[in-house]
């Protein structure tokens, strides 16, 4: 692995420095040609500066555009356009209509050629250009599927430290879930309910084109080793891709738009495109966020455990940034450094994180490009104990009536205690929280190299190459004086775990466009390979003096390893065929080789077929008053995607240990040379509308998912000695509608208001497990409470004792390992409200969900320590005490409804006469982050434990609420300056 390292280390320094030898050949050429300048000023129709709009110059029959982009004031400058030429003139940018000027004649001498460009905004967005799903660029009003654009001005204004938080309520389609307030703690994310009970229903998430670490559960080497891994709340990849330079984001949720991604994309699709250019001269900018942050108490049950354990904290952010190119080469980097030194005491959820981004561009020769990007983040974080990680932590000692049997032991009805006694608890947990020792360090680094080629006038060839590195280390120090502290025999010990992930991603896919007469065919083909590695190294040491940082000087030293690797390759074809500019079919196919197959199974193929039709732009709808329904698109599709499985369990393996001090070995995995990828099967219809000149917009979709194949363990004879077999056995489905809709309420010069919301149904259920018997995905053991899969019911559903009661409410009996309530909500959705006055806006983001369950342990808890018998009948608690507190776990079974504010903010865009010339613009700008919760249990729904107890990367529904902490409140004043 270091080996390999160090040759890709210095393959990547060559690479580099070609690169720029090349760019600097690139500048001094351009420098010196000739050629006459053509400028101007793109506006909206409030005479807004538009920046970052494309713009391409082509004059009549050339095979190649020249593109600049508009800077941040709309002014765009071409440098070396031809006196005497006609010039077609193409303006595009995400959310207003494309404008295209033709037949400019370019003026020589010293006339000058000046042009002044409004574009229209466009809520409909029919032609807007999208990539994913496609391969290369297409337009919307082609494809058979709905791609959600979240453009840079979207994600501007909202203060976010990683992408998951920064999407929610923003993608209509998709729920994102921060499971806790741990730092970099995980997120869960439903899209289109589980596709799996084996996989992780996150989606795969591409940067500039390159696959990255998505990992959202527990690593292998944290859940095998004892003490586990992240103090019980698993740390998230997503939390660390760099925010900087986000020029949009798109989203597919499955269905035939993600056929083209093969054998892991069932859960849909996230593409990050970031800038890799400006326009004009440099353009600097720079911001700063400073603010408050408070923890979230609205679920504490004891008002006291506040006075315990929280407190305010101050968040802070700086970031910098330039961009600036033109039609040979341009430039955008940023960087940003943010501190959150938490709301519990002694910081001990403290985030500290750097992000650097910059991206490149370069008109190498006519009709060839280069793109290039470049990032890299670094991150430190403090842990804290979670309840599901084991011995002392604080919520639970405080919340679960567990200071009951720590420490000293003290009365656990915290508010009944005298202020003398809780002065002695406050002492204690003073003590135990300074005595704490766990951290986490990230550091990631990642590049896209892109090459464009347009050898044709309709031709165009794309060529990606990309690296995802990222290495996680967790320490925990637990030293003596915390044991003898807490009243634990344990000696002092230290647990250190490394995870270094490396992915590989080339790919290569050409475009090629052809009308004849009424039809137009666009073709794409490619081929794509991807290589992961995966290796996790763990070790502790016992009995370890106080102060240690290694574990040389440990008694007794315990260590395991774990690699897996996985490499895809992949071929893709397709077609879009349209006649008329109104109807549109969409077949293509994907084959996948991969490594996780089986020997017996070979290619695997993803076909998708679909079809679309613009019923409004047929003649005779276009002669009626269009005043009610302006755009009218209706689709429909089916696609096949898939999800490959775990490394290595296609193999037959041995085992190795050692035993009284020698080698010994033992049978390892079974193998299966059949074993082969879920696979997805979707059926999706639906229809888009503009109404009211596209001032309001309406998209409904109905889908059909059906996994086949899905991956269950089947345990063997136990006279075989073997571990379970993986199999391909089951059927899952998940069926339902998705709602979106926007509206421009108002939109004049001084005045604009606008509206979306979104509601999206799920029915989740495994049809089949093909004989294997049910699991469970997280919690405890049978006898208490765990989230299970099992034929006929949804995935990951609460499983525990249903008791009866008599009469007199005292205990008659109980139903062990019962359906308690499905913990995937049957309606979830968004809402968002942009209002403008003159240079004041105002946002609002929330999000909504309906119909699941989680287990309050918590509460449950409580009841067997004595700390409360709410929800208890009261005869039995006066018959039996707590004796059957595990017999009746429905009483602690709530709903998981809520409604969740993420952002409410003001921005305020200072007047040009106030700045002075020297700054071009000034936003300031006040925002609260999660200020209201409105949720139906008395546990935060979204603090669970994510699960994937099955392995790494498996499936986590939630649904448990164990001693989990909230996410914060941040309360941010934000200033933004360029000049």
């Amino acid at each position: 692995m270091k080996r390999m390292t160090e040759t890709m280390s210095k393959r990547l320094k060559t690479f580099l420095l070609q690169a720029v030898l090349l760019l600097l050949c690139r500048m001094a050429s351009a420098q010196q040609g000739g050629g006459t300048e053509v400028t101007g000023t793109v506006l909206s129709e409030k005479s807004e500066f538009l920046s970052g709009v494309t713009v391409e110059a082509r004059t009549t029959g050339d095979e190649n555009a020249i593109t600049v982009m508009t800077d941040h004031k709309g002014v765009f400058i071409f440098r070396h356009l031809v006196a005497g030429k006609k010039y077609d003139f193409t303006f595009l940018s995400v959310g207003y209509e494309k404008n295209i000027y033709k037949g400019y004649l370019v003026k020589g001498g010293d006339q000058k050629n000046t042009l002044l460009v409004k574009l229209k905004e466009n809520n409909n967005q029919l032609d807007e250009v999208v990539v994913t799903g496609q391969g290369l660029s297409v337009s919307k009003r082609r494809i058979s599927t709905n791609v959600t654009t979240v453009t840079g001005k979207q994600l501007r204004d909202v203060p976010a430290t990683r992408l998951d938080q920064l999407l929610q309520s923003q993608v209509p389609n998709a729920q994102f879930r921060l499971a806790g307030g741990q730092a970099g703690a995980t997120s869960i994310i439903q899209t289109r309910g589980f596709n799996s009970a084996f996989a992780n229903a996150t989606p795969i998430i591409y940067v500039d084109g390159v696959r990255v670490d998505n990992l959202n559960t527990a690593p292998t080497i944290g859940m095998n080793l004892s003490g586990g891994i992240s103090q019980g709340a698993s740390t998230s990849a997503i939390a660390d891709i760099p925010l900087e330079n986000i020029d949009r984001i798109e989203f597919v949720n499955g269905g035939a738009a993600t056929t083209l991604y093969g054998s892991d994309a069932a859960n849909g699709v996230l593409q990050i495109f970031t800038k890799k250019r400006g326009g004009g001269k440099a353009n600097f900018y720079a911001g700063v966020d400073l603010g408050l942050e408070k923890a979230t108490n609205d679920y504490l049950h004891f008002k006291r455990t506040k006075d315990l354990l929280f407190k305010d904290g101050f968040y802070n952010k700086y970031s910098i940034g330039a961009d600036g190119g033109t039609e040979d080469m341009g430039y955008s980097m940023g960087a940003s450094y943010s501190k959150s030194n938490g709301t519990l005491i002694h910081n001990q959820n403290q985030i500290e994180k750097i992000d650097f981004k910059t991206g490149l561009y370069a008109r190498i020769a006519k009709g060839l490009t280069y793109e290039g990007t470049f990032s890299y983040n670094n991150q430190s974080l403090n842990r804290v104990r979670n309840g599901n990680s084991g011995g002392y932590s604080g919520l639970w000692f405080a919340e679960d009536g567990a200071s009951k049997i720590t420490g000293p032991g003290f009365n656990p009805r915290l508010d009944d205690l005298s202020e003398a006694d809780f002065a002695r608890v406050r002492s204690f947990v003073d003590s135990a929280e300074m005595l704490q020792n766990n951290t986490s360090k990230v550091n990631r680094f990642q590049t896209s190299q892109v090459l464009k080629l347009q050898p044709l006038k309709n031709l165009q060839v794309k060529g990606t190459f990309g690296i995802d590195y990222r290495t996680q280390t967790e320490f925990s120090a637990v030293s003596l004086a915390y044991n003898r502290h807490i009243r634990s025999n344990s000696t002092g010990s230290l647990s250190k775990y490394d995870r270094n992930y490396l992915g590989i991603t080339m790919e290569l896919t050409g475009q090629y466009e052809a009308k004849v007469n009424d039809f137009s065919f666009l073709t794409t083909a490619g081929g794509q390979l991807f290589r992961n590695e995966d290796h996790q190294i763990g070790y502790i040491g016992q009995d370890i003096w106080d102060g240690a940082q290694t574990i040389d000087q440990a008694a007794t030293k315990t260590s395991a390893e774990f690699f897996s690797r996985v490499a895809n390759y992949g071929l893709f074809i397709q077609e879009n065929i349209g006649f008329k500019n109104r109807y549109f079919v969409d077949l293509g196919v994907r084959g996948d080789g991969n490594s996780a197959f089986g020997s017996a199974i070979g290619v695997q193929y993803y076909p998708k077929a679909g079809v679309s039709y613009i019923l409004s732009a047929e003649p005779f709808f276009t002669n009626w008053n269009q005043k009610i329904f302006t755009t009218v698109k209706i689709r429909a599709n089916y696609g096949v995607a898939g999800t490959f499985p775990t490394p290595f369990a296609n193999d037959r393996t041995v085992y190795f240990y050692g035993f009284n001090g020698n080698k010994s070995a033992t049978m390892g995995l079974p193998g299966n040379n059949e074993l082969r990828p879920e696979k997805s099967y979707s059926k999706e219809a639906g229809i888009d509308l503009g109404l009211l000149k596209d001032r309001l917009t309406l998209t409904v979709t109905y889908f059909n998912n059906r996994t086949k194949d899905a991956l269950f363990r089947v345990p063997p004879a136990a006279s075989t000695g073997r571990e379970n077999m993986l199999r391909n056995l089951g059927i899952i489905s998940n069926k339902g509608w998705e709602f979106s809709a926007a509206a421009a309420v108002v939109q004049q010069q001084d005045w604009e208001i606008k509206i979306r919301a979104s509601a999206n149904t799920v029915d989740n259920v495994v049809v089949s497990t093909g004989g294997a018997p049910f699991f469970n995905l997280s919690g405890m053991t049978s006898r208490t409470v765990q989230t299970v899969v099992r034929e006929g019911y949804p995935v990951g559903y609460i499983s525990g004792n249903y008791g009866t009661f008599n009469a007199d409410g005292t205990m008659a009996g109980t139903t062990p390992q019962t359906f308690l309530g499905s913990t995937i909500p049957t309606l979830t959705g968004s809402m968002g409200l942009n209002a403008r006055y003159k240079r004041l806006s105002l946002f609002a983001n929330a999000d909504y969900q309906q119909g699941g369950y989680l287990d309050n342990w918590d509460k449950q808890f409580r009841i067997n320590y004595g700390a409360s018998t709410d929800g208890v009948p009261s005869a039995e608690i006066a018959k039996n005490g707590t004796t059957n507190w595990l017999n009746y776990s429905q009483l602690f079974v709530q709903k998981s409804d809520f409604i969740k504010v993420r952002t409410l903010g003001i921005l305020y865009d200072m007047d040009k006469s106030v700045i002075g010339n020297h700054i071009t613009r000034l936003t300031l700008g006040l925002t609260a982050v999660n200020p209201f919760n409105f949720v139906a249990s008395e546990s935060d729904p979204e603090a669970v434990m994510p699960g994937g107890a099955q392995g790494q990367g498996t499936a986590t529904t939630g649904g448990l609420n164990y001693a989990s902490y909230s996410a914060p409140r941040q309360f941010i004043f934000s200033a933004k300056i360029n000049f």
